[in-house]
């Protein structure tokens, strides 16, 4: 049958694919298919070229023939239509208010899932924290999630964390070198900075939340990194012995509000991993605009590295990351 889809290298097959499903863009209607050199990867029918380039930079949509999925028996077949969740070790998160049958088909189809949690607030605070209630299963908020080798211990009552990272956190580790010293400037329970440690010369992991420092505290020596200082403190009162190389500002809905900070605490040279929330009409022409604003209003000059979507966020808006380059600073700005 034919369906749209992206064609990939083999060698390149199971990084975009990861890619794709994080940005919940794969047709699951369609099987992925290969021959000797190429991996076919069925998309969505309404996706087009502009927004995929900006998700992965250089990839094309085509019309390929694939075969349909056989059908195992879906959430859909339960209870009538798909609910919107994501799984975070054996714990789903529903994303709306639904009753307990939809808590039990998420369980009955994911045999791994043993609690469903329902949000009881939206993410609120400065701690970017919700409520919840168990809507069925196992009666607790604390589960463990693994992620390319690494594992961390979390309440997902106390702190904010997204598996929809997976991919670009990777993409952002495998950047790091043994002579940075890099600083975290929203680490949460650690996901950027305990596996950025394991490369890096030091890490500097700074969270406002004292439960999400307890955790990730717990988490470094779980994963067995020395060479990270976990601080609980608002980053504007962070001293740092000597610039950074490299600065991660993952509070997407307000890092503009951290931009002079990140500005001083990174070298001439150094890279600043900056995330937001954008609309799909306007996803990157305004914010880098500001971003140079602020830049020049803190002594820097910039260039931005790089640029692209990380993930859908909500209908019509999309997560993104630019890459930041320092390329100069006034002798003043330290």
């Amino acid at each position: 049958m034919s369906s749209k889809c992206v064609k990939i290298p083999k060698s390149q097959g199971e990084t975009t694919r990861q890619s794709l499903v994080e940005a919940e863009i794969i047709d699951q209607r369609f099987k992925i298919r290969s021959d000797d050199e190429f991996v076919y990867i069925p998309v969505l029918k309404d996706l087009t070229d502009d927004i995929l380039n900006k998700i992965i930079p250089g990839l094309n949509i085509i019309e390929c023939e694939l075969e349909e999925n056989e059908r195992a028996k879906t959430i859909e077949d339960i209870i009538g239509f798909t609910p919107s969740f994501e799984v975070i070790g054996d714990i789903a998160v529903v994303n709306e208010d639904y009753d307990k049958s939809v808590g039990e088909a998420i369980m009955k189809v994911h045999k791994s899932v043993k609690t469903v949690l329902m949000p009881l607030t939206p993410v609120t605070g400065e701690f970017r924290t919700r409520d919840f209630k168990v809507l069925c299963g196992e009666n607790r908020t604390t589960t463990a999630y693994k992620e390319h080798g690494f594992r961390y211990e979390m309440d997902i009552n106390k702190v904010y964390f997204s598996p929809r990272l997976s991919t670009e956190r990777k993409r952002v580790v495998d950047q790091v070198n043994d002579i940075e010293l890099v600083i975290d400037m929203f680490a949460g329970i650690g996901p950027f900075a305990i596996p950025i440690a394991k490369k890096a010369m030091y890490v500097i992991a700074v969270d406002k939340n004292p439960a999400a420092v307890e955790y990730l505290k717990k988490n470094i020596e779980l994963n067995k990194v020395t060479n990270i200082q976990a601080i609980n403190a608002d980053i504007r009162e962070v001293q740092i012995p000597q610039e950074a190389d490299r600065a991660i500002m993952n509070l997407p809905h307000s890092a503009h509000e951290f931009l002079d900070v990140a500005f001083r605490l990174v070298r001439t040279g150094g890279i600043i991993h900056y995330y937001d929330i954008r609309n799909e009409k306007d996803i990157f022409d305004n914010i880098i605009k500001m971003i140079r604003e602020k830049a020049s209003e803190n002594g820097c000059l910039i260039q931005i590295a790089d640029k692209r979507i990380v993930r859908s966020y909500s209908p019509h808006e999309y997560n993104i990351v630019l890459d930041i380059r320092i390329v100069g600073k006034e002798l003043n700005t330290r």
